[in-house]
């Protein structure tokens, strides 16, 4: 416990040298929230003549509610890319600390401020008023919105040998995980299923049902939990056979 808190304190500080890390740490979650309460009172009701988006806004939500894991798997990718090129890894292997436990603590420690970030959105954001939505249903979709922070970070970590190569994961990987919000606001019925293999698709299904009848759907729920914890495996013996 000693040395994790230790490790949170020393990811803190590497964030707050980074003026990146800051942005995307303190200010972007602010802004998105920020955003949200500009479209909610300032450009929809211009707009409600030609184009009803306030009938649009839990996907909107659903919009933010993938940003906001991929911001903070972003600075976790970097931070471990930075602790690759300086051989940290490595030297994990004489550390008290286990190189697995490091790793899992990596993954987790930026999931943590993610699902805070999930937290605090709803009711700030503006997006649910009038709605049903409920605190207690969607307590368990932000755990599995925040579990996707670890995937993304493990998935650009394994596969990009460099930052130029973690930036451009990050942009079709970023490209690919908004996709299945097509599938909610065209309203494509059982046609939404070919985004099903993409991992956040389940996320959004589950969020789905608790903005619209304010309750858990468990089918969807249980598939992206056990999608989620499978991929994290993967990728997770994928890293540690490669670094």
């Amino acid at each position: 416990m000693v040395y994790v808190l230790k490790l949170a304190v020393n990811d803190l500080k590497n964030i707050i040298r980074d003026r990146m890390f800051v942005f995307l740490f303190f200010a972007y979650p602010v802004m998105l929230i920020v955003f949200s309460r500009i479209l909610v009172h300032l450009v929809a009701p211009r707009i409600e003549d030609v184009f009803p988006l306030a009938g649009k806004f839990s996907v909107v939500f659903m919009f933010f509610t993938i940003a906001i894991p991929m911001i903070y798997s972003f600075i976790v990718a970097f931070l471990i890319l930075d602790e690759r090129d300086e051989h940290l890894l490595a030297v994990l292997r004489v550390m008290p600390i286990s190189r697995n436990s490091y790793l899992i603590y990596r993954m987790f420690f930026m999931s943590l401020f993610a699902f805070i970030s999930l937290m605090i959105f709803p009711p700030l954001s503006g997006l649910l008023e009038g709605t049903e939505f409920s605190y207690f249903a969607y307590i368990p979709v932000a755990i599995l919105f925040a579990l996707f922070t670890p995937v993304i970070a493990l998935l650009v970590s394994s596969f990009a040998s460099n930052k130029v190569q973690a930036f451009a994961i990050f942009k079709i990987g970023g490209t690919v995980f908004m996709l299945p919000i097509f599938a909610f606001f065209l309203n494509l019925g059982n046609l939404k299923y070919v985004f099903s293999p993409i991992p956040n698709f389940w996320s959004l299904m589950s969020l789905e049902s608790v903005l619209q009848n304010g309750t858990i759907d468990i089918v969807p729920l249980v598939i992206g939990f056990v999608y989620h914890i499978s991929l994290l495996a993967v990728l997770f013996y994928i890293f540690n056979k490669k670094y």
